[in-house]
């Protein structure tokens, strides 16, 4: 899979915000302690990704502080979250409009992003360094989380000159 490619990544945050606008919440109704994101929606009890799956998170930022918002993400979330062995996929400013910013990370399977981000948010790590200036920055935030699989149909959308067969 190409990661350098900026199209691809634009049509993954256009996907994820147009399949998110029903589940998207403010931060403080989706807190369950200051600076926790509350945990999903309990895992679904069949997972459909038994392999690898990618997490788009989409937040919007407070307006006319994105620029912060970059800034505290790359200095102090970015080395937090890569000494905690995230596999950070990419992240950055959204295209479509000044507020929105993007994240995309890969995890083993479901479960394996769930105890990941569990451990992460219950750290002192997390709650001793960017969780104040992070969630003070954001005004909403969602997520959907697909299979490695979906994300190779979108590449191959993207390097296609021919639409997709998708029903």
């Amino acid at each position: 899979m190409k990661t350098h490619n900026p199209q691809y990544y634009s049509l993954l945050v256009a996907l994820a915000f147009n399949a998110l606008s029903a589940i998207q919440a403010s931060a403080a109704e989706r807190e369950i302690a200051p600076g926790k994101p509350e945990k999903r929606v309990e895992l679904m009890k069949t997972a459909t990704a038994p392999g690898k799956v990618i997490e788009i998170l989409t937040l919007d930022i407070k307006p006319g502080r994105r620029d912060e918002f970059h800034n505290v993400y790359v200095t102090q979330s970015v080395p937090l979250l890569k000494k905690w062995n995230f596999d950070l996929v990419a992240y950055g400013p959204s295209l479509h409009d000044a507020n929105s910013y993007y994240v995309i990370r890969r995890f083993r399977n479901l479960e394996d992003g769930e105890k990941s981000e569990g451990a992460f948010y219950d750290s002192d790590d997390w709650k001793s360094g960017p969780r104040n200036a992070i969630m003070g920055l954001v005004d909403h935030f969602a997520y959907a989380v697909v299979s490695a699989e979906t994300l190779k149909k979108v590449e191959a959308a993207i390097e296609s000159d021919t639409r997709s067969k998708q029903p």
